[in-house]
């Protein structure tokens, strides 16, 4: 039988006018490390319809007043949000608040409360999909309210920067929300997108053939039928944001074989033939059409398509801790 997630978060903290539920164990002193007990690094945020997002944290919500910089990292296809908090956690400084959501998917026979979504087709969580409980909510709503309670300065009086970042479906989920996601006033925010299997076009234009393949232009790889999510923005609002966003394409170099869940589908071939050669084209594309983007590609060397080494190399660090 699932324990209800109110059994596994803990005491329930009032912050404000909204409800925190952070677990019986945490230190605002220190940051959490997963070594130390994950569960006290985990805890969950109230979502809409009595729902919640479970988060790996460095601290609690409502007590990070020191932090002035906050780090969200996008767990892949395997959804382990555990590994991915750890990566970047273990390099971070005591001003740091890093949070790794978990997006679960029905499968991961998630706690009675938890938000969850499927890990593909129109319910997905990588692309803004809406989840299957609770109905209709799509994963970039509930990043928004995370990114709410970040800018909310009672809590976060001293942040002054917030950086997202996810590798491989992670790194899907990252650009497209960087197109779609909804930014608080007054507090920027980075996006770090590493190693995807494909990006969001806004032209039916690709670098390789579109021949047989009629919907290569449907989202998420174009503008055409969007999801519920991204069509109510429109393809100009979608554009625009994207376009005025801080977006890095962090770049393995040897991200060059057909492998680690790499998507093979012809709307994805249209954008190049693996990894690399994908977002090469999309950095390019990108400055040829919107010179004034302020977009970066960064390769890594010698590194394929791998989180960790991807995050702690000297390239990964600088794009990730600014």
């Amino acid at each position: 039988m699932k324990k209800p997630w109110w059994a596994l978060a803990g005491a329930l903290v009032l912050a404000g006018s909204a409800a925190i539920l952070a677990p019986a164990v945490a230190s605002a002193a220190e940051p959490c490390q997963l070594s130390d007990d994950g569960d006290s690094c985990l805890e969950r945020l109230p979502l809409a319809e009595g729902a919640a997002l479970p988060i790996y944290r460095s601290y609690p919500l409502d007590e990070a007043t020191d932090v002035t910089k906050a780090i969200i990292v996008v767990h892949g296809t395997g959804r382990n949000a555990d590994e991915y908090y750890d990566s970047v956690a273990q390099t971070a400084d005591a001003k740091t608040e890093v949070i790794a959501p978990w997006f679960q998917a029905d499968e991961d026979d998630p706690a009675d409360g938890d938000a969850y979504w499927t890990n593909g087709d129109e319910t997905s969580w990588k692309d803004g999909g809406n989840a299957l409980f609770p109905e209709g909510l799509s994963s970039f709503t509930a990043t928004n309210e995370l990114l709410k309670v970040l800018g909310d300065k009672q809590r976060f009086p001293n942040l002054t920067k917030i950086t997202i970042v996810g590798h491989s479906a992670g790194g899907q989920f990252v650009q497209r929300y960087a197109a779609g996601g909804e930014v608080p006033e007054g507090t920027p925010v980075r996006y770090v997108t590493a190693n995807p299997s494909s990006y969001l076009y806004f032209s039916p234009e690709r670098p390789e053939s579109t021949d047989d393949c009629d919907e290569y232009n449907d989202y998420k790889y174009g503008l055409d039928n969007m999801n519920e999510y991204m069509s109510g923005l429109g393809a100009e609002e979608i554009v625009k944001r994207y376009t005025s966003h801080d977006v890095t394409y962090l770049l393995g170099e040897e991200d060059v074989n057909q492998d680690h869940s790499i998507d093979d589908s012809c709307s994805a071939k249209t954008q190049g033939e693996h990894r690399l050669a994908r977002g090469q084209f999309y950095a390019k594309m990108i400055k040829d059409t919107y010179p004034d983007a302020p977009h970066t590609e960064v390769l890594v060397p010698g590194v394929g398509h791998d989180h960790g080494q991807m995050f702690n190399s000297e390239q990964g660090k600088a794009a990730i801790f600014d």
